[in-house]
């Protein structure tokens, strides 16, 4: 795959896909169930995100040894 292409669904995936949910909400063009199901979505992938997070630094200082005591 070559890198246009690459970054072109790079593009889609975090550009225009969000926008278009968000004007199809503005605009009342979704289900109001779907808008539900879509902020769900988003409200757990933002947990997942700083919880994961978090926990991978939280490994990442425990794996090097920063916090404990050197003498």
């Amino acid at each position: 795959m070559s890198d246009f292409i690459k970054f072109w669904v790079v593009v889609t995936i975090t550009v225009v896909i969000p926008y278009a949910i968000i004007w199809g909400v503005y605009f009342d063009i979704l289900p109001e169930s779907l808008e539900v199901i879509i902020s769900q979505l988003a409200v757990l992938a933002a947990i997942v995100i700083i919880v994961g997070g978090n926990l991978m630094l939280m490994y990442s200082d425990i794996k090097t040894g920063r916090y404990s005591k050197r003498t």
